[in-house]
């Protein structure tokens, strides 16, 4: 036995949209696809729009971190001159000079162009001039320095690259350029300018080559996967838009078919007043006998359809009215104990015909409700309706006034029917919903009552819940808020009165 308990209650604007997403017969699909394929050795995008939004963007994302890396390594740069007096002592002046008074101040130069107006990721050249600055000052330095600093300085270099490839964001193959520049440069003045001892050499261009290459290899990978997620990123926001144009237009969609309800709603209920009214004359012979008595049937029969299908038109302009939110409320002090009666009066004669016991209680003291009394009606219509359309002969419907534990007021329909399936719960309060299948439906009816009923107690501020057991029955309850009761005859003129 299954029991289950429900309460009813999208940078560039015109980028492309994901070659998977494409539907060529669909407007809504018809921009042309983006390849998002990277080519590795360049790292660029074979589109060249892409590529230059992923620049834009990435420019625009790290410029930041390469500011705050350069002027960081400026000082870096600047406090590793306490080593000088130890390891160069012979030329410390000059390497003080070459450091503080030439290479830092560039540095810090490049950083100050940066804020320049119009400077974007097409000048990333300048920037990658920072790379080598450092590491052409410490080839500066060894181009002067005396045995043994002018090879142990090489570590120096090391250090430069490896910092600037693994913590700038430039494109990698300026690391590149850049590090071959500087390791060319220091090649040159240990082979020709001041020559260093061939083992030394051999040992420190391993080190030299291995740091480096480790450290150009982090940048390439740095750089792929921001280019990964660039294209990811991409990916969403175009799957964000596509979703927002299918909500658009399945919000225009809805809204056609509630204007199309609505005037349809209106166009029918004349012609049907005009129906029932005639049936109505005519059935109660008002100017004066009909001749053939199965003509008094067929004209009650006449009324009877009529006056169903105008209830099922008026179900599905509230229905209309209710989602466009031009359902308003007609609000006024009201008896729901004497409205109930007069609804419950409604339906004594139906229940008999099915031979249904049809039960109102009343279990406290109940007051008067701030409501609109035609859709108090029609939650109370509606739920009983569909109680009795659901519970076969013999079977029991008790409609219940009561409070619930937080003093709200609760009017329960309860039957001993068919029951709903846990699995279509979630779907009861959808409009034009029926559980069962349309082809061995036992009822007639639109589906329209459980979507109602929840339109019209939220607008009321309370809630519908359903709960049901296949095979045993259902439990529906309505509750209007404790904020709406007031007292009975004294609230009613003052508000009349106001």
């Amino acid at each position: 036995m299954n029991r289950q308990t429900i309460t009813g209650d999208a940078l560039n604007q015109d980028d492309p949209h994901p070659r998977e997403l494409q539907t060529p017969a669909d407007p809504l699909f018809s921009e042309q696809a983006t390849d998002y394929s990277i080519e590795p050795v360049r790292l660029r995008f074979r589109q060249p729009d892409l590529e230059h939004r992923f620049n834009v963007d990435n420019f625009a994302r790290q410029v930041g971190l390469l500011r705050l890396s350069i002027a960081l390594g400026a000082i870096i740069f600047a406090v590793y001159a306490v080593l000088d007096p130890f390891i160069i002592p012979e030329i410390t002046h000059e390497a003080w000079a070459i450091r503080l008074g030439l290479a830092c101040p560039l540095l810090l130069l490049i950083v100050a162009i940066s804020y320049m107006p119009g400077f974007s990721y097409r000048h990333q050249a300048l920037l990658s001039l920072a790379m080598c600055i450092p590491g052409l000052a410490v080839v500066g330095m060894i181009s002067i320095a005396s045995s043994p600093g002018n090879y142990l300085y090489y570590a120096g270099i090391l250090i430069v690259l490896t910092y600037v490839n693994c913590l700038w964001r430039l494109r990698y193959y300026y690391s590149i350029l850049m590090s071959g520049l500087t390791c060319g440069a220091y090649e040159f003045v240990a082979l020709f300018v001041n020559p260093i001892p061939a083992n030394m050499l051999i040992n420190n261009n391993a080190f030299l080559l291995f740091g480096v290459g480790v450290s150009v290899f982090v940048n390439y990978v740095q750089e792929y996967k921001l280019r990964q997620s660039f294209v990811d990123n991409e990916k969403l926001r175009a799957e964000q838009r596509r979703s927002e144009r299918l909500l658009s237009r399945s919000e225009a969609a809805n809204r056609a078919k509630n204007d199309f309800l609505a005037i349809m709603s209106h166009e029918l209920r004349t012609p049907l007043n005009a129906i029932i009214g005639f049936s109505e004359i005519i059935s109660n012979q008002m100017f004066g006998p009909v001749g053939q008595p199965k003509y008094v049937d067929y004209a009650t029969d006449i009324r009877a359809s009529g006056a169903h299908l105008l209830s099922i038109i008026n179900d599905i302009l509230d229905i209309s009215k209710a989602e466009a939110g031009k359902l308003q409320l007609e609000e006024e002090p009201i008896d729901p104990v004497e409205a109930l009666n007069s609804t419950m009066r409604m339906f004594r004669q139906r229940a008999s015909e099915l031979g249904v016991d049809l039960t109102f209680r009343i279990r406290d003291d109940i007051p008067w409700l701030i409501a609109d009394p035609r859709l108090f009606n029609q939650v109370a219509i509606n739920l009983t309706s569909n109680a009795l359309k659901f519970t076969p002969e013999n079977g029991n419907v008790w409609v219940e006034l009561s409070f619930d534990a937080a003093g709200d007021m609760v009017l329960s329909v309860k039957d001993t029917g068919i029951g709903i399936k846990a699995s279509d719960t979630r779907r009861i309060f959808e409009p034009f919903v029926q559980v069962e299948d349309a082809m061995s439906r036992t009822q007639q009816g639109t589906g329209l009552g459980l979507p109602l009923v929840r339109k019209i107690m939220s607008l009321h501020g309370g809630t519908v819940e359903l709960e049901s057991t296949v095979g045993e029955g259902t439990t529906v309850r309505a509750t209007f808020p404790k904020s709406r009761f007031v007292a009975p005859q004294a609230d009613e003129q003052q508000w009349q009165a106001s």
